[in-house]
C-alpha cells in the first residue's frame, strides 16, 4: 500500500491536482503514493473502509484535497482514529474554515490553499517520511535546494 495516499473529494477537481505539480513533487521524493476520489459527503461508508485498510495496509500520511465544504480532512481524521497526519488542502477560499477550525484532539495539519497548498502538501509529506526514512530525506533536500527561493535581506527602500 502506498505511504502517501492522496484523497481528492471530487472527480471535478482532479484537473488542478495535476496541475500544481504536487503529483510529480511526490514523485521526485520517491514517496510511495497513490489517488483516489472518495467524498466524504456522498461516499462516507466507502470512505471509511477506505481510511481502515489504508491505515491497515501501511499508509502513513493521508493528503485531503477537497473544495467547497471541505469535510474530507476531519473525516479521514475521524476515520484513522485520529492515528495518521492528515493534511488538509482546500482549493478556495471556501473551505479554509473546515481545515482550520477542527474540535481539539482532531489535529488537520493545513499547507495552504489552492495550488500552492496542492505543492506544499507535498513537501509536508515528503518531511513526514523524511523522518524514517533516509532516501527520501536525501532527496527532499535535493529538491529543496534546487527549489528554495533565495531572501533578499536588508533590502533598501
Amino acid at each position: 500500500m502506498p505511504k502517501v495516499q492522496v484523497v481528492i473529494g471530487s472527480k471535478s477537481d482532479e484537473g488542478v491536482v495535476k496541475e500544481s505539480g504536487m503529483l510529480d513533487i511526490l514523485d521526485q521524493l520517491g514517496a510511495d503514493r497513490a489517488v483516489s476520489i472518495c467524498s466524504a459527503h456522498r461516499n462516507p461508508d466507502e470512505l471509511a473502509a477506505f481510511c481502515k485498510a489504508s491505515c491497515e495496509d501501511g499508509t502513513l500520511v493521508f493528503i485531503a484535497v477537497a473544495g467547497m465544504a471541505t469535510a474530507l480532512p476531519g473525516a479521514i481524521a475521524g476515520n484513522t482514529g485520529m492515528s495518521k497526519p492528515v493534511i488538509g488542502v482546500p482549493l478556495d477560499e471556501n473551505g479554509i474554515d473546515s481545515c482550520l477550525y477542527m474540535p481539539p484532539g482532531v489535529p488537520v495539519l493545513t499547507a495552504g490553499v489552492g495550488k500552492a497548498g496542492l505543492k506544499n502538501a507535498a513537501i509536508a509529506a515528503g518531511q513526514i517520511l523524511a523522518a524514517t526514512d533516509h532516501e527520501v530525506a536525501r532527496r527532499l533536500r535535493a529538491y529543496l535546494d534546487l527549489n528554495a527561493k533565495p531572501a533578499n535581506f536588508n533590502i533598501e527602500l
